[in-house]
């Protein structure tokens, strides 16, 4: 037996059935529950809006940050000498990276499956 494949709806799908409700004579609860469907759906809206403007202020505010450091960071560049030239050094056949540099581990311990 094959299953049809479920449609996956978010809140951005979700209607009020105040649109649904046809016109003409409709009994005044119906109104009410219209009315109140309504409400319900304009507070959810606003409060999306509300996280969604609260997000994109921290945004803004993280940007300002970044830009405020790269402008530190260029500074300090253009105000430092310039670095001498760094020679490579040669390793030694027979000799690990490891043996001659300390902070390098050997090539066995950080082996990780993904």
């Amino acid at each position: 037996m094959n299953r049809q494949p479920m449609t996956l709806k978010g809140l951005q799908d979700m209607k009020t059935t105040a649109t649904f409700m046809g016109g003409g004579d409709v009994a005044p609860h119906k109104l009410h529950m219209r009315l109140c469907a309504l409400k319900m759906e304009r507070h959810r809206r606003d409060q999306e809006r509300r996280v969604a403007l609260e997000r994109a202020r921290k945004c803004h505010e993280r940007c300002e940050a970044i830009e405020t450091e790269v402008r530190a960071i260029l500074e300090v560049i253009q105000n430092r000498a310039p670095l001498p030239e760094l020679k490579p050094r040669a390793i030694k056949p027979g000799r690990s990276t490891a043996a001659t540099n300390p902070t390098i581990r050997p090539a066995g311990i950080l082996k990780h499956r993904y």
